[in-house]
């Protein structure tokens, strides 16, 4: 098997694997080449042409990932191609955004459910308040962790 084929099978199960965690097809396989490519930046072009994909799917793709801050793009100074890697806080970010976006549901959704729901199913309720603990000890332990390590990344 050649270096490219190498390459795209790993692209393929990284890919699976952020497909499971809620990426698009084409999100999911340009992230996971951007993680492994030599160089670790790629034009449009080259991502459209290793990926076998249109320039709809790497458009819609690059849009999301950049949205949510996992990948920035950069241009050289006589070049008009921009050229696409994975972003230096892309992981700080990653983790900022699940602390954002999935805390709303254990502070609203929860309660909201434990009030609509009757008492006659007690066990049931039990698991929605230990889940609401559960999930507000573990988002304050990771928004602490963030702060300290976005202070020890201040110099």
């Amino acid at each position: 098997m050649g270096k490219r084929e190498n390459i795209l099978q790993m692209v393929e199960k990284m890919g699976v694997r952020a497909e499971k965690d809620g990426y698009p097809p084409a999100a999911a396989r340009i992230l996971s080449l951007l993680l492994i490519a030599d160089p670790p930046h790629q034009t449009f072009e080259e991502l459209q042409q290793t990926l076998n994909m249109s320039k709809s799917a790497v458009s819609n793709g690059l849009a999301l990932l950049q949205s949510r801050c996992l990948v920035e793009y950069f241009t050289v100074n006589g070049n008009r191609k921009r050229y696409f890697r994975i972003q230096r806080t892309a992981w700080y970010e990653f983790m900022k955004t699940i602390v954002r976006t999935q805390r709303p549901f254990t502070i609203q959704i929860i309660p909201e459910a434990l009030a609509f729901r009757s008492d006659e199913y007690p066990e049931t309720n039990q698991l929605l308040i230990q889940a609401k603990e559960f999930t507000d000890y573990m988002f304050g332990k990771m928004e602490e962790a963030l702060s300290e390590w976005e202070k020890s990344q201040i110099k």
